[in-house]
């Protein structure tokens, strides 16, 4: 099925004063019961030569009419996908930005999280509405990222810089989750839009990942089982255990549960800890 708001891989079906219709699967022969699924790719985008059942890689979008068609311009983002984009109107509908197509991008009033000027750049996510069959754009970045899954940690990913946060900046990890990279992991400038090239440093109990500039320690538990133990022999006593929330671990050594327990199961098997229901403690030699 074509895809708005993505490349979509079509095949030249047949010509008109307008432009190329394209479809998903070129036929020569095409029974005149059948209903072909087709999109107009304007001529101004048809290479000169082209003929039909030629292949064409096509951006689906929106006309100013409310018709599918098909263009070559490459857009600044693609469905499901943010980047930071330039408003260039403001009208009683809501706002719309320069997202390098023909067409500008509508954000609606009620995707928006402030009030916005034109000239100015903000994070912008691009978006479908099945029910209306066109693309919008959202200015509520966290409402469509999901949870990171734990075995993203020590993976080096790239973050989009979203907003500045008191603590360093807020971004967005490879197109699908929140991160957070603190000023005191980063010795790089950084600005609003930057891409940069870091590593996953821990998920937190809300699924969202805090980034370091380098990669760590080839054994990623070592910082851990460090932490638990220089605790253990100031206080003796540690009440977690691997049953705690993991709210619980995090708030105490900003771990995750999974490398808290790993890194218990290590002292443990060192034989540095006695494990209890409701604590842990530390054997003296």
């Amino acid at each position: 099925m074509m895809k708005l708001g993505e490349f979509n891989a079509l095949y030249i079906n047949r010509f008109t004063p307008q432009g190329a219709y394209l479809v998903e699967h070129f036929q020569l022969e095409i029974d005149e019961n059948s209903t072909v699924e087709e999109v107009l790719l304007p001529t101004k985008y048809l290479e000169n030569g082209a003929k039909e059942g030629d292949p064409v890689s096509v951006f689906l979008m929106k006309d100013s009419e409310n018709r599918r068609v098909a263009v070559t311009d490459q857009p600044l983002l693609t469905l499901d996908t943010c980047a930071i984009l330039r408003i260039v109107e403001i009208n009683p509908y809501g706002a719309f930005a320069d997202w390098g197509l023909d067409k500008n991008l509508m954000i609606p009033f009620a995707e928006q999280r402030q009030a916005v000027e034109i000239g100015d750049t903000y994070p912008i996510f691009l978006k479908y509405d099945e029910l209306t069959d066109r693309l919008f754009g959202s200015m509520k970045i966290r409402k469509h990222l999901i949870e990171a899954p734990e075995s993203i940690c020590n993976e080096r990913v790239t973050f989009m810089v979203t907003e500045h946060h008191e603590l360093g900046w807020r971004g967005i990890v490879n197109q699908c989750y929140s991160g957070m990279l603190y000023r005191s992991d980063c010795r790089i400038p950084v600005k609003i839009g930057q891409h940069i090239t870091c590593y996953a440093k821990i998920v937190r109990p809300d699924g969202k990942i805090d980034l370091q500039m380098s990669a760590g320690t080839v054994d990623k538990y070592d910082e851990a089982v460090s932490m638990i133990w220089e605790y253990l022999s100031e206080h003796k006593f540690l009440f977690l255990t691997d049953k705690s929330e993991a709210v619980d671990i995090y708030n105490q050594f900003q771990l995750s549960k999974k490398t808290f327990k790993q890194a218990v199961g290590r002292l443990y098997k060192d034989r540095k800890i006695k494990l209890f229901e409701d604590k842990i403690s530390r054997i003296d030699e």
